[in-house]
């Protein structure tokens, strides 16, 4: 029987991020952005357990090497992105957002922005910190493939200015 390499890809992510759960003083960084996607605890990220995250990532698109990964439902409106920061350290800053939508069912659904940095084994929520600007739920945050620019949108998807990644902070930045 022949194994096809994303199972195999897919064995060892499960495996590593299992072994690093199970000892939360380990400060090896996480290398790819599935280790990051993967390894984030529940209650920070709100897409469940890392178990279940393996299915989004099954029907997302994954571009490791930009480290970003989109999810797009195609039979309900689930959204979101993730993409990793490189940090002057060489670890990264892991960032998950889900887009404003104004016509979701009954009532809008708001958007979301997490920023989050894994220090001595720890993952911690540092939006407040590193943001430039408070967050505003009616905007949203689109995460970049290609580059360090987090673009801001409105509810017409009419940009408004951007958020730069430099020097292991964002910095708002114009059109």
């Amino acid at each position: 029987m022949k194994i096809s390499h994303p199972i195999l890809t897919g064995i060892a992510t499960i495996t590593i991020v299992l072994s690093l759960q199970g000892n939360p003083g380990l400060t090896r960084p996480f290398r790819s952005v599935q280790e990051h996607f993967l390894g984030i605890p529940a209650p920070l990220l709100p897409l469940g357990a890392p178990e279940n995250r393996q299915r989004y990532l099954r029907y997302a698109t994954v571009d490791v090497p930009n480290g970003y990964i989109r999810y797009q439902a195609s039979d309900n409106p689930e959204q979101f992105e993730f993409a990793i920061f490189r940090k002057n350290n060489g670890h990264y800053l892991a960032a998950y957002s889900v887009p404003y939508d104004p016509v979701s069912f009954v009532e809008p659904s708001l958007s979301q922005l997490i920023l989050l940095d894994y220090r001595q084994g720890q993952w911690r929520n540092v939006t407040r910190e590193l943001l430039p600007v408070p967050f505003d739920p009616t905007l949203t945050y689109q995460l970049p493939r290609v580059g360090r620019d987090i673009i801001v949108v409105n509810r017409r998807n009419q940009k408004l200015y951007r958020l730069r990644w430099q020097n292991d902070r964002f910095v708002r930045l114009g059109i």
